[in-house]
């Protein structure tokens, strides 16, 4: 029986399978890569945080265009008597308002301030709707007499009034919710980067 070979027996915390063998010696590099990468983006909260909020709105409104041309592409490719129209609708929705929209955020200040009120807009539309459905379910658990019902109408609250405050001030919404997911990747990225350091990635317990 060969020692050296490696055994897949534990998951890293991104979900992906990891390689160690018998001397438990791991790779830490992609780790410790990978934290530092979420901490510097979590440190655009505090020390730059116009930058981080542009970054996100530059990558969500290309990501947009990226998902109509290849929603575009399927339609085109699949069989003529399997095509779906609305696919083919909404491709070239996303792909236009991705391609308008960052024209225009390129031309001057209002295009770009344009760009993050219309996806602060989508995000509030998301934000109401979770919290309406989190009230309609809160409502269904008390009704079948389950516990936890409170704190999921307390859940739909908080989304609620959230989406409103990101309707009124969309701008400011929009870096308010920025701030937060920066906060979040540098406190991930800083267990992320311990967590390699200490040689035990994604290793079990024991």
């Amino acid at each position: 029986m060969n020692n050296n070979i490696s055994t897949v027996d534990f998951i890293g915390s991104d979900g992906i399978y990891i390689e160690k063998d018998n001397n438990t010696s791991i790779n830490k590099k992609s780790g410790i890569v990978t934290g530092i990468l979420l901490i510097a983006l979590g440190l655009l909260t505090f020390f730059d945080p116009l930058a981080l909020g542009l970054g996100l709105a530059y990558v969500i409104t290309a990501g947009l265009g990226i998902m109509g041309i290849s929603m575009i592409i399927a339609y085109v490719r699949a069989p003529e008597e399997l095509r779906n129209g609305w696919g083919l609708i909404n491709g070239v929705i996303f792909t236009l308002f991705s391609g308008v929209t960052l024209w225009s955020s390129f031309t001057g200040v209002t295009g770009t301030v344009t760009m993050i009120s219309t996806l602060s807009m989508f995000a509030a539309i998301l934000s109401v709707i979770s919290g309406i459905s989190q009230m309609v379910i809160s409502s269904a658990v008390r009704k079948s007499g389950l516990k936890g019902s409170g704190w999921i109408l307390a859940s739909g609250i908080i989304n609620i009034l959230i989406g409103i405050f990101i309707m009124i001030q969309p701008v400011a919404g929009w870096f308010t919710i920025s701030a937060v997911w920066g906060i979040y990747m540098f406190f991930i990225g800083l267990a992320v980067t311990a967590e390699s350091l200490s040689g035990r990635r994604g290793c079990n317990a024991d």
